[in-house]
């Protein structure tokens, strides 16, 4: 048992890795692709492979019940169309380093979301963690600066990283009722299809056309995308959920940013000075805090 632990674990590490790598992949194809065309043939990829997949297992059993539609659709327009739009875009005009770093606030604006909408309660520690974290990302998109914060000079790119992942949440949140009935690996998938349609959209309205002379590091990328932060990342997640429960698999997480700040140095040649370290670290205390479950509290399985 504890050896199937330590390989969940092992795998998990790896989700956040990969999740970690995304930003980095989307920034280097924004010179040959928009950031909607990105989103489209990643999420396009991604459907078709879990539809297959799961048509092939369950047949017409996989169709989903007809009363989750509307929030499968909702699902689709905010955590694939806006969350993967939104931040693609930010990487435009900010650095991969501090897309995952926002990134990794989403636990912290998921509590509040469930909060708000699912009546959940929060702890004193836990709303202390969400403090800091929101404060670290403030810092973050300042670039620690008192004035950029008294003139609202924010860099658009970090202010879409941030909307971002308020439409993550409130996909989050929305996911926990279909889960009710849908595997993960379903919701996921209709969700997919749903935000695929939502990106053809977009892209019929932008006027962007569909070129396949990309170079291979594209290629690369995208299969990266699809397969690594896609299917593989998804799936190894939602298997850590269900053996070592959620709130342990959450804290991998904290992962994310770490991954993403060492890949983009790695392979952007991006800088990480003390202000995003210090960001940083407040971003990953606060989720934390958060996130973190004391011993006297029930796990949730």
């Amino acid at each position: 048992m504890q050896q199937g632990s330590q390989k969940i674990y092992f795998f998990l590490a790896m989700t956040a890795v990969l999740w970690g790598g995304n930003p980095v992949a989307v920034k280097g194809m924004l010179g040959e692709m928009s950031p909607t065309m990105i989103v489209l043939l990643r999420f396009l990829g991604i459907s078709m492979i879990l539809l297959f997949f799961m048509f092939y297992k369950y047949g017409k059993a996989a169709l989903p019940p007809r009363k989750h539609v509307p929030t499968l659709i909702l699902m689709g327009f905010t955590g694939v169309g806006l969350n993967n739009g939104l931040q693609f875009t930010g990487l435009q005009y900010s650095s991969a380093v501090n897309c995952s770093l926002v990134a990794a606030l989403s636990p912290a604006v998921t509590a509040v979301l469930a909060v708000v909408f699912l009546h959940e309660k929060l702890k004193l520690r836990q709303w202390l963690g969400i403090l800091i974290s929101f404060l670290g990302v403030i810092y973050l998109i300042a670039h620690g600066s008192l004035e950029v914060i008294k003139n609202l000079s924010f860099n658009r790119g970090d202010i879409l990283f941030l909307a971002s992942q308020i439409s993550w949440a409130i996909y989050s949140v929305l996911g926990r009722g279909v889960m009710e009935d849908l595997s993960p690996m379903a919701t996921t998938a209709w969700a997919g299809v749903a935000g695929t349609f939502f990106m053809v959209i977009a892209v019929l309205y932008q006027g962007t056309g569909v070129t396949f002379q990309l170079s291979n590091f594209a290629w690369l990328s995208m299969a990266y995308m699809i397969i690594g932060s896609g299917i593989l990342a998804f799936n190894w997640w939602n298997e850590g959920v269900s053996s070592v429960g959620p709130n342990r698999t959450a804290i991998f997480s904290n992962v994310i940013p770490v991954a993403g700040m060492i890949l983009s140095v790695a392979f952007l040649q991006e800088h990480i000075g003390w202000r995003e370290i210090v960001g940083g670290l407040w971003i990953i205390t606060g989720v934390y805090l958060a996130t973190r479950r004391s011993s006297m509290e029930p796990q949730t399985t």
